[in-house]
């Protein structure tokens, strides 16, 4: 299918943007998942708790010294 100038409309472009825009924030949000499982994993914790924590404080803050796991014998 060949598209005209005529054709090529700037709503024509807005609309297409907007869908470009729509499914790369969905493919974020799904990247996003798979981040949060790796990152529970990594850091021996629930992938649930994770979304949890997240959720209710943030997505960038740092784990307090006393919610830190315990050390284990391979820690030290």
């Amino acid at each position: 299918m060949e598209l005209l100038k005529e054709e090529i409309s700037e709503k024509f472009i807005e609309s297409m943007v907007d869908k470009v825009i729509s499914r790369l924030s969905a493919k974020f949000d799904e990247l996003d998942i798979s981040l949060d499982y790796i990152g529970a994993i990594l850091g021996d914790e629930s992938a649930v708790a994770l979304g949890a924590t997240q959720k209710a404080v943030g997505r960038h803050t740092r784990r307090r010294r006393y919610d830190a796991a315990p050390k284990t014998p391979r820690d030290m």
